[in-house]
């Protein structure tokens, strides 16, 4: 088994992950489970973890594909979506438009910072 820089030790390089699909792959117990270190690396205002070639072909992960992104605790788990995932539970509102706009005062006047925004060129593309 050969060892990378950093690596803890259960893993190992890609080059040294078997693909028979009857035995579990070198760094991988019968579990399926697998363990490394990975830097993240600044892209843009995010932030980017490289998953290990070993991780991938474990999990037949390609370049991509879309994957759920969650916070437990302080572990972040990433999950491929696929056709059998459940959906995302999105929270429903609480109220309504017509409610929150109950007993709004459409006459009140302006503020002079809100009458100066309201008149101001358009600086962008913006469409009114």
């Amino acid at each position: 088994m050969t060892k990378t820089k950093g690596a803890t030790p259960h893993s190992t390089r890609a080059t040294d992950i078997g693909t028979s699909p009857r035995l579990p792959a070198r760094g991988q117990t019968a579990g399926g489970e697998y363990s490394t270190t990975s830097k993240l690396k600044k892209a843009g205002g995010s932030l980017v973890l490289t998953v290990p070639a070993a991780a991938r072909d474990m999990l037949g992960l390609s370049e991509g594909q879309e994957m759920i992104v969650s916070v437990k605790g302080r572990q972040v788990i990433a999950e491929p979506v696929s056709m059998t995932a459940k959906p995302i539970k999105v929270r429903q509102p609480k109220y309504t438009l017509d409610e929150l706009l109950e007993g709004y005062e459409s006459d009140v006047p302006l503020s002079a910072e809100e009458k100066a925004w309201m008149d101001a060129p358009p600086i962008g593309n913006e469409v009114w």
